[in-house]
């Protein structure tokens, strides 16, 4: 990953009553970019955020973030806007003083606060309740609606679509593609793979506090083995031979194809078949995922 970095760390390091929770993390996240931050939890997600952001210190390593050494935080902290994971929030102020609270920090506008409102249905009447009668997704709402209301640069969100409802979440999604196209950078944490895969530029797979895999997801995919399932209305005469895949029988009338990268250039080869049903049973990424994990030891 060449492009320029919005973050970049160095041997970022962190221990904590002599376990070592982020060990020696190398992030490059590229401006413009949407990058998915993934592990399970316990991985060092978190912490690790908290160091970008000034708010844990590391006891070894470096932080770059929009070009500015962590020492230079202040200066580019109002270019930033962040949504924690944990909710804390003033249980007293309505909605828009909440808002109005963490604007009060920054110099600008609040330019994105009404499209915002709009986009995650928080309606005038939500926005003059206190905070207290507020559900756990409206809280999430709120959260998410200040760390985007002044248009920051970069965006960091730790584990931004828990606690909302599926239609929120697709609301969330167009607002951070729309954010990236604008030229905005999107750091995220996340284990919802789903929401990795419809996002994400780059993704980098935190385990046990060491980042094992860092790379475009667009070429990791394409280096991952897919897999299809084909129900056939009657058994085919033949399966075509393809030097890009392999067929694996089930039954006289089904089968898998198991192939590399994208399935577009089979579909001529495939469109022949007598084909009933067509089913993908896993995600390549989550296979993908789950195997790193296997590799040292069960998910935590």
């Amino acid at each position: 990953m060449k492009s320029e970095p919005a973050i970049q760390t160095r041997q970022l390091t962190k221990v904590y009553a002599g376990r070592t929770v982020v060990d020696a993390v190398n992030l490059h996240v590229p401006r413009g970019s949407i990058y998915g931050y993934l592990g399970a939890n316990g991985a060092g997600k978190t912490t690790t955020i908290r160091m970008l952001l000034n708010l844990h210190k590391a006891d070894s390593g470096t932080i770059h973030v929009l070009n500015q050494p962590l020492s230079a935080f202040a200066a580019v902290a109002p270019r930033i806007g962040y949504a924690p994971g944990e909710i804390r929030l003033y249980d007293e102020l309505t909605g828009l003083e909440t808002l109005e609270y963490y604007q009060g920090f920054l110099s600008g506008p609040a330019v994105l606060r009404k499209p915002l409102c709009e986009a995650l249905k928080m309606s005038a009447d939500d926005l003059n309740k206190k905070v207290r009668y507020y559900s756990q997704g409206m809280k999430q709402k709120l959260l998410l609606i200040q760390a985007m209301q002044h248009d920051p640069e970069l965006l960091i969100l730790d584990e931004p679509s828990e606690r909302l409802d599926p239609a929120i979440q697709m609301r969330l999604y167009e607002w951070l593609l729309g954010l990236k196209k604008r030229g905005r950078t999107i750091f995220f944490s996340s284990h919802n793979l789903p929401e990795v895969e419809r996002l994400c530029d780059y993704i980098g797979i935190i385990k046990s506090g060491r980042l094992i895999v860092e790379e475009a997801l667009d070429a990791l995919k394409n280096r991952l083995k897919h897999k299809i399932r084909f129900v056939f209305t009657r058994p085919p005469d033949v399966l075509p031979e393809m030097p890009e895949a392999h067929w694996e029988r089930l039954a006289s009338d089904e089968a898998y194809l198991h192939y590399r990268g994208s399935i577009a250039p089979l579909w001529p080869q495939l469109s022949g078949l007598p084909v009933q049903q067509i089913d993908v049973p896993e995600s390549p990424l989550e296979a993908f995922f789950m195997d790193y994990y296997r590799r040292e030891g069960t998910v935590s």
